[in-house]
């Protein structure tokens, strides 16, 4: 790695930004956290249910659409292995800038996110219901947090290259993949996204579900849903081969309970119906050679017969 004091210092700034950040990220989509974390400790922790009312229902909707994109394209389109080739950058740079650029989309959420209806859809504050809710978010959050080190967290967010030192190897933590270059273990032998496993937890646990809450838990399990199946598992298969195809038709994408995706059980349609097409084509060909033996047989027959003058 050709990390430098530079880039030691840009990838801690970076993930310093990006950890404080989330935690107010996540404060900010739970209702009711300022409760736990008082306010003269975490200043800025506000909800996503606190953020400014457009009576304009349809340019609320543009808004929070927007910033939706505007953190789904870019975190996928530089994820993309043509992309960091195009831009040239070695890891010590490229990886700390992604991160910076992630997370100031985030803030961006928390700052320009419009609500376009006061009314919530239900409101399980200060019910029984409500510890229950903010159990599962709790869960999803250490879910996804723990899922960061069973892959390799300091990688994953530019610290490693950065800094120039596998820290996970320096901490002992090494030892995340197997043999054939795949992380299998803990988290990624239940699910085989568990990061984004717990994103959808948190986006779906919310003791206030408004209209514009709804929306954001929408929007984004459409872009985690779209961007693993058509981008992620895509691109993975590419690089590991048919080990991460097994991988994928024997562990589920998101859901620990739920089944493989159907997709990577057996071959595909496609492969059925071209071996049906080569096996009609052998059998066609097959029965040609023997209606032309017949013929020729016939043929022979008939000119024994026929007298010789």
């Amino acid at each position: 790695m050709a990390a430098s004091t530079a880039t030691t210092i840009v990838c801690i700034a970076c993930y310093a930004y990006f950890f404080v950040l989330f935690v107010l990220y996540v404060g900010w989509l739970l209702p009711g956290l300022t409760a736990v974390v008082p306010r003269s400790i975490a200043p800025h922790v506000s909800s996503i249910e606190d953020s400014r009312v457009n009576p304009n229902a349809l340019t609320a909707f543009a808004t929070d659409t927007f910033l939706v994109s505007l953190f789904a394209l870019p975190h996928s389109f530089f994820a993309r292995d043509f992309v960091k080739e195009a831009i040239g950058l070695g890891d010590e740079w490229y990886r700390p800038l992604y991160i910076l650029l992630t997370t100031a989309t985030l803030q961006a959420h928390m700052h320009f996110w419009q609500s376009f209806d006061a009314s919530p859809i239900w409101d399980a504050q200060g019910t029984s219901v409500e510890p229950l809710i903010a159990g599962f978010f709790l869960f999803g959050f250490l879910f996804l947090l723990s899922a960061t080190f069973a892959l390799d967290h300091f990688n994953l967010f530019g610290l490693s290259q950065g800094i120039g030192l596998d820290i996970n190897k320096a901490l002992g933590l090494n030892g995340t993949e197997n043999d054939r270059g795949m992380v299998v273990r803990l988290h990624y032998s239940l699910v085989a996204h568990p990061i984004m496993t717990g994103f959808l937890v948190i986006s779906w646990s919310a003791t206030v579900m408004s209209a514009s809450r709804l929306l954001f838990a929408v929007l984004m399990t459409s872009y985690i849903v779209f961007a693993v199946k058509m981008l992620e598992e895509p691109d993975l298969e590419r690089k590991i081969g048919s080990p991460y195809t097994e991988y994928l038709a024997t562990v589920p994408s998101f859901c620990p309970f739920a089944p493989p995706s159907s997709r990577r059980r057996g071959p595909n349609k496609s492969t059925k119906i071209q071996a049906g097409c080569r096996v009609k084509t052998e059998s066609s060909q097959m029965d040609q050679r023997f209606s032309l033996a017949a013929v020729a047989s016939m043929i022979y027959a008939i000119s024994k017969e026929v007298p010789q003058s």
